[in-house]
């Protein structure tokens, strides 16, 4: 799949990025909506996705900032609505869930919280109602 994006940098169907030489491309990668408002920017070292990723809406305002490392999910990876309120938080590791993972509603509040060890669910998993209350639990081994 090519990308129309500044400088000339494609994604090959190997989902690796190249410059307008079909050499690998090392810096940041930026693409913009038909407004010029920066939709993507991503990091990437020798075509790979590595570093924060963050995608934005038409508005310009931040949707998700993403973690990589040497083009596999890796590090905490953030989401907001459109109103800015962060909606949910996931970490990875090697492109498997690890660790805290959190889910908001678009008010802001908790609705869950839950852990992850090398993509396999862990710990106490907690549902919370739109109130805060605590409503459900399970433990995972």
């Amino acid at each position: 799949m090519s990308l129309s994006v500044r400088g000339q940098i494609a994604e090959g169907e190997d989902g690796l990025f190249y410059n307008q030489d079909n050499d690998l491309y090392t810096g940041v990668y930026v693409k913009n909506f038909e407004n010029n408002k920066v939709e993507i920017e991503m990091t990437l070292k020798k075509g790979q996705k590595h570093g924060y990723t963050n995608i934005y809406f038409k508005t310009g305002t931040l949707e998700e900032k993403r973690s990589y490392k040497n083009n596999l999910m890796h590090g905490k990876w953030e989401t907001w609505n459109e109103n800015s309120v962060k909606i949910a938080e996931a970490n990875y590791k090697n492109s498997k869930k690890h660790g805290k993972w959190f889910i908001w509603d678009d008010n802001g509040n908790l609705r869950y919280d839950m852990t992850y060890k090398k993509g396999k669910k862990t710990g106490t998993w907690y549902i919370y109602n739109e109130n805060g209350d605590l409503i459900s639990s399970k433990v995972y081994n």
